[in-house]
């Protein structure tokens, strides 16, 4: 029987992987008790012996306290398992050890002897530990997140565990624990441990209250990676005025990417993504945001400037970290801001190393199974190149164009509520007319500006107060107009008007 914590496709798939007399795996993952505890169930289903190895403890079998005397050097490790038959070895730390030649031939030894007598070494270390010269004799074996089901059944599994050492309350609604398993998704099953107990040991409980503090964990967890920035939902499609198509678009698109299994029964692929193209300061980086608060999802947004790296081969493993941490947190919406500076043409970066992290995430846009809704933003289409533009990339591509003057009337209504004034005291028609041409920002620059002279002046903030400070400024659509246009007449023939 499969420990709760461990997917039964996972189970297979390893099962097969020891069956077939493959003898070495690498795994990369910081999961090294979850990979050691899927490995136990394995050995025991195929009822081999398990032995654990590092450099600390040397070579230790399944059950015993006791090592295998000096095998706590890497090289006296592999000598001992020339020979050793068929059996199943969890190895962490082995980085190092495989820069040694002599390592090295030994390895090879000892894959050569698993051939013939079968078994497996399974190693917990990452891709660029592996030496090339090694690689043709490592299978890769990829630990998937846990399952949202996985989740469930651990949490239970932990506070079941707590409830036999103290008093343990639960004080969680149907709602409140779908969004504390929500958060906890993605984060290595040792961190919901400690989450988890923090939580009760606090207090006696688990309650609404600790949802905050795993928010926190969350965002810590993916930002230190270093490659994605985390957002907590805040805004929602309330605040974003216009883009009537785009939100009819993304509503009919909802159900079946909260739901991939059956859009698929349905016969529909499950939404991949969209661009957003448009003029600088329309909203498409407020659309984003609002599409993660509408659909309670995670927002994940990956810098362009952190991607790439000087030293050949970086800039590659920057992209997949950044991938796989989105995956982790899967189902979530991952929000590439100005594409064009991570994917485009005519800039700074190697227009080697370009076209390589380009054709990986075309790749994996194409192929990716999790549930990672891709919104990209890009303000110079000139430098996006013609494979994001082609039919299918995307799901859809949407222009973002000026708003027009019943939008712009919205816009001065979200912006004077969420300062405090009332619409409905202001002049929104005379204000709608003065601002032709001007995009949602500059409106709401032009609110802000307006907002220091009053308050600079002792008075309040008036139509007219307004009226002065949009009359001093020159927006984007004037001082860019080529720019502008000729990016609306791109439009015009290869994308879907957004407003609508």
């Amino acid at each position: 029987m499969s420990e709760p914590w461990h997917g039964a496709d996972q189970v297979r798939d390893l099962e097969l992987l020891v069956r077939s007399q493959h003898p070495l795996l690498w795994i990369d993952s910081p999961e090294v008790e979850r990979v050691f505890s899927l490995a136990r169930l394995v050995a025991r289903r195929e009822n081999m012996p398990l032995y654990t190895w590092d450099a600390y403890r040397g070579l230790v079998i399944e059950g015993s306290t006791q090592p295998v005397p000096g095998t706590q050097q890497a090289r006296a490790c592999l000598e001992a398992l020339r020979g050793q038959g068929r059996t199943l070895v969890h190895l962490v730390g082995f980085e190092a050890s495989l820069e040694e030649p002599a390592h090295r031939a030994l390895l090879r030894a000892v894959h050569a002897d698993r051939l013939r007598s079968g078994g497996t070494l399974l190693f917990s270390i990452t891709d660029t530990a592996v030496p090339k010269e090694l690689q043709p004799l490592f299978t890769r074996f990829v630990l998937r997140a846990p399952e949202p089901e996985t989740y469930r059944h651990y949490v239970t599994s932990v506070l079941r565990d707590l409830a036999t050492r103290m008093p343990v309350q639960v004080e969680l609604d149907a709602r409140e624990t779908d969004r504390l398993l929500a958060l906890l998704r993605g984060l290595p099953l040792v961190e919901v441990r400690k989450l988890i107990t923090r939580a009760v040991v606090e207090d006696g409980k688990l309650g609404p209250g600790d949802l905050a503090t795993v928010l926190e964990v969350k965002k810590a967890a993916v930002e230190t990676a270093g490659h994605l920035e985390f957002y907590a939902a805040e805004q929602s499609m309330k605040d974003v005025a216009g883009l009537g198509n785009l939100k009819a678009w993304l509503r009919k698109r909802r159900p079946a990417f909260e739901e991939p299994t059956e859009a698929r029964r349905f016969g529909l692929t499950p939404p991949k993504g969209l661009l957003l193209i448009g003029v600088q300061g329309c909203g498409k980086s407020l659309c984003a945001k609002a599409v993660s608060s509408e659909w309670s999802l995670p927002l994940l947004r990956l810098d362009p400037g952190v991607l790439y790296n000087k030293y050949f081969g970086e800039t590659e493993k920057n992209l997949k970290q950044a991938i796989a941490a989105a995956e982790s947190m899967a189902p979530v919406v991952l929000w590439i801001d100005e594409i064009e500076k991570a994917f485009g043409t005519g800039g700074d970066q190697d227009s080697g190393t370009s076209q390589r992290v380009l054709g990986s995430f075309l790749t994996w846009l194409n192929d990716k199974q999790e549930s990672v809704f891709v919104i990209a933003t890009a303000n110079d289409i000139s430098r996006l190149p013609p494979e994001f533009l082609r039919k299918g990339r995307f799901d859809e591509i949407f222009f973002v164009d000026l708003p027009v003057a019943d939008v712009r009337k919205q816009i001065f209504g979200v912006h004077l509520a969420k300062r405090g004034r009332p619409p409905g005291a202001f002049d929104l028609e005379a204000l709608a007319t003065a601002t032709e041409g001007f995009s949602g920002s500059e409106i709401e620059q032009a609110v802000v500006a307006a907002l220091y002279t009053a308050f600079s002046d002792t008075g309040e903030l008036t139509t007219e107060g307004l009226l002065r400070e949009i009359a001093e400024t020159r927006p984007l659509s004037v001082t860019m107009r080529e720019k502008v246009e000729a990016l609306r007449a791109w439009a015009r023939e290869r994308a879907v008007p957004a407003n609508g």
